[in-house]
């Protein structure tokens, strides 16, 4: 039992490094071709921090904020189908927002 931990813990540990290193690649080779294109200082090979978001965005696939600002965006609003407090939906009144369980409103 105790091999099949020391297994699995180096495996992870493997796999982490693996895609840390991918990560550390990618930021090496977007910094080299920004110094090739003379879009970056001489000093350094890696971006700057706002550059590793557009990174990241690229690898996995994050869809475009409308504003710079902004953290998130609602796509609909809908009035809540059950309590918060309870998470029932027996008791809730979907049109006021009241739950006669628990006597909370849900907003």
């Amino acid at each position: 039992m105790e091999g099949i931990a020391v297994l699995g813990t180096l495996l992870f540990m493997l796999i982490f490094v693996v895609s840390c290193g991918l990560e550390v690649y990618e930021l090496y080779y977007d910094g080299r071709q920004a110094l090739e294109d003379g879009r970056h200082s001489q000093g350094s090979l890696f971006l700057p921090h706002r550059s590793y978001a557009d990174v990241h965005q690229r690898t996995y696939g994050v869809p475009q904020l409308n504003h710079p600002t902004q953290t998130f965006q609602v796509r609909r609003a809908e009035r809540p189908a059950r309590c918060e407090v309870c998470h029932q939906e027996d008791c809730f009144e979907g049109q006021t927002g009241y739950c006669r369980r628990c006597h909370h409103y849900t907003f």
